[in-house]
Order: structure tokens, then sequence, then C-alpha cells
């Protein structure tokens, strides 16, 4: 059967079998993101360029809309002779200059697709004429999934020009200072990790996103910790410890158990106790019986570790069928996927860029709930809830009285998945 090819066991997983190989990689129902892009633009008094050819800027354009950044984001089509003969570079710098003297920006970004990636277009010279000129910060970044599995992957470039930034600011340690990293929005203001900090002693938290010019930004350099709540930015802490600034990797969770784990973990770093044992609050009994039997699937374009959340809707009684990823686990995962396979050994994992499973969602009928707009273009027939990091950014006992509400008015008044992708904007 096809979908043999697209699956393994949540058991042999555990055992270490190889994450299913797609021969073929399909433009996977996932790939809800523009992170790199994304990433920098979040970068308070920032503009970006994107140059290349139409089909890359065509994605990246619904993206923007999607995200609001329409405002701060320009395109250059670049023809393929351009690219291939290396003249565009003018080209560039004209549409530059205009931008620059249009927009006055604190922060350029000029961003380069595939073409750049495997032609080897060298922008140095271009940038640091640029800088000199204007005497603005240039970052340089890619978007090239084609590049995802190599080293430096355009995480790794987008990363790099934040710690450069950061690295170059006045460094004079802020004991009361912490950053949080590794969100798109700033953290949910229902999340009880304000309230547990600051009688902590941080009386600055600072989140990329809420930065209101490069200033405050930089003064991410002076905090005395990074808090880590989504693994790609541990790219970035990694780097930030050359100055100085430890970090901590705390991902979101939602099963109780793990969400407590985090905080001792916080404990233990910070050499002091928290307050957070008063913000926990068990979900109650009507709430656990909207899920309770139900057959689920849970996708990769949730918030968090689709592993972690599969563990916690199974302890919170649901039958989580099937589990959608589209690389393999990453190491933090293991205890997540461990532990399903002792408490959930029917679980399957399914590789969701895999061409095979257009040809096999008939399987997938008899899930009725799902989380993650990826999960529910396979699973037709069922409710979808996104748990999009576009729609919050929870954590601690937040993310799963935010999940619980989540399922509550879903159930209830269900969104189609067409709805979701096409009127809301979740994926593209």
């Amino acid at each position: 059967m096809l979908i043999e090819k697209t699956r393994v066991s949540v058991g042999e997983l555990a055992e270490s079998k190889n994450f299913p190989f797609a021969p073929l990689e399909g433009v996977g129902p996932n790939l809800w993101g523009w992170g790199v892009v994304e990433t920098c633009l979040l970068l308070p008094g920032s503009v970006c360029l994107m140059a290349g050819p139409l089909a890359c800027l065509r994605h990246s354009a619904f993206m923007a809309q999607a995200r609001g950044f329409y405002k701060r984001f320009y395109m250059l089509p670049i023809e393929e002779v351009e690219l291939v003969m290396g003249t565009q570079v003018g080209k560039v710098k004209k549409a530059i200059e205009y931008i620059i003297s249009k927009e006055m920006p604190e922060i350029f970004l000029l961003a380069g697709t595939c073409c750049e990636y495997v032609l080897g277009t060298e922008y140095k010279e271009l940038i640091r004429e640029i800088k000199e000129k204007y005497e603005i910060e240039v970052i340089y970044l890619i978007m090239a999934p084609l590049n995802l599995p190599n080293r430096p992957s355009p995480f790794d470039i987008a990363y790099t020009a934040l710690y450069e930034i950061l690295k170059n600011a006045k460094n004079t340690r802020n004991k009361k200072a912490i950053n949080i990293l590794g969100t798109y929005l700033p953290l949910s203001e229902d999340s009880e990790l304000y309230n547990v900090l600051k009688p902590a002693g941080f009386e600055k938290i600072y989140q990329i996103q809420s930065c209101r010019g490069l200033e405050e930004l930089k003064n991410m350099a002076n905090s005395s910790l990074n808090l880590v709540i989504h693994f790609r930015a541990n790219l970035l802490a990694k780097k930030l410890e050359k100055i100085g600034i430890p970090y901590i990797f705390c991902p979101i969770c939602y099963d109780l158990e793990e969400i407590i784990k985090q905080y001792q973990k916080l404990e233990e770093v910070l050499g002091k106790k928290l307050n957070y044992k008063e913000f926990q609050e068990n979900p109650s009994f009507e709430s656990l019986k909207l899920i309770k039997g139900k057959k689920v699937a849970v996708g990769c374009s949730v918030v968090g570790s689709p592993y972690e959340l599969a563990k916690a809707l199974t302890k919170f009684g649901a039958k989580v069928i099937a589990i959608f990823d589209r690389h393999p686990p990453k190491p933090f995962e293991k205890d997540y996927i461990n532990w399903l396979s002792e408490n959930s050994p029917e679980t399957f994992v399914y590789n969701v860029s895999h061409p095979y499973l257009n040809e096999c969602i008939e399987a997938f009928d008899e899930i009725e709930i799902t989380f993650g707009v990826d999960a529910g273009v396979y699973c037709r027939r069922a409710i979808n809830i996104p748990l999009h990091s576009y729609q919050a950014q929870p954590f601690g006992f937040s993310a799963t009285k935010w999940l619980f509400e989540e399922i509550e008015k879903n159930l209830s008044n269900p969104i189609s998945n067409y709805d979701w992708i096409y009127k809301y904007n979740l994926l593209i």
C-alpha cells in the first residue's frame, strides 16, 4: 500500500527507525510560514526588498499581505537572463537607494532567493557601500528552502545578522532584564509568565517584536538571560552566549507536568523559587469530555511540538491516530516520542510532504478532530483547530487554557479548513 511508504509507527520511531523518506517532496501543506523574511521584519524600523523571479515574489506577496507587512515589503522582479549574467546588481542598487530615500529605515533588509544560493551571487560590496553611504544597518538574508538541510541555513544567516546588531551594541549587563526569544507574536497578554518573572526581579522583559526602535532592540544585548521558547531561536541564543548572555530552552508545552518541568528548569537556572503554582488550573470535567475518546490527528503547524501536544491530548483522554511532521524529530522531542510509544503505540507518524499522501486521504476519514491546518488538509471530515502561531503566542499554564478554549470554540462553531487557509491566511 502507498500509505505504508509515508509513515512509521511511533514505536518504531522511538527505536530510531528512520523518519519516512519522500523520494519526491511535494510542496507540503505545512509550509505555512515565511520564516526567514518574517523573522527579520520583526525588527523595529526595518524595510525589506526582495529581488528574484516572479514566482518567488508571488509567494512572498501573499505572505506580506497576510502578515500585515506589505507597507514595509518591496519586490523587484529579476529576469532569468539577468540572474545568469549577474547584471541585476546595479538594478538592485537603484531599488535600494530609492526605498531608503522614501522610507528612511533604521534597518534595511535585502532578501535573495534560491537562485542567488545556486548561482553564488555576491552582494557584499553593495551592502558595504550602502552601509557607509546611508549609515544604517543592512542585512542580507536568503529565502532559500532549497538550502534548509545545509549549513549555513537561511535561519543561520538571518540570526547571524541579528547577532551582529546586538554584538556591536553597548554591553552593560542588567540583572533585572530578560529576553524572550522564538516568537512571531509577542507573548500573549494573559500568559502567567509575566507575573512569574516580575516578582522574581525582572523589571524589563524584552521581545524583538515589542521593541519600538533600534535603540530599544539593542538593549537586549544587556539582558542577563535568554529564555528560548521555540527551538529555531536556539541559533541566536547560542550566538549571544559569546557576549555573555546565557540561555535556557523551555519550549511551549500543553501537558501540565511538562509545564511544571519547564518552570523547575527556570528555577534551577535562576537559583530562586518562582510563584508559578498559583497559576496552575486543571481542565474542567466538561472540557475533558469534549475530547475524551475522540480520534484526533496533530500537525506540525501547531504552536509547539506536535509530539508534545500528542502526549498532552493522550493524557487528556483523546486517541491520537496520526502525527504529521515535515522533518525528523528534534532531540528534545525524543522523550515525548518514547512516552507515546509506551502509552499510544497505535499512533503513526507521517511525512506531511510525501506525495503519496494525496492518494491516501481516505485513510484519515475516521479522524474526528485535527490540530494544525496541515493535518486538516488530509483529514477532510474532521473539525480543525489550528493552534497557529499567527493566532496567539501562549506559554505555561496559559497554553493549556488556550488549548481548551480553542477546542470548545471550534467544536461549537466549526470553521472549514478552506476558510482557515484562504480567509484567515493561516496557510499559503
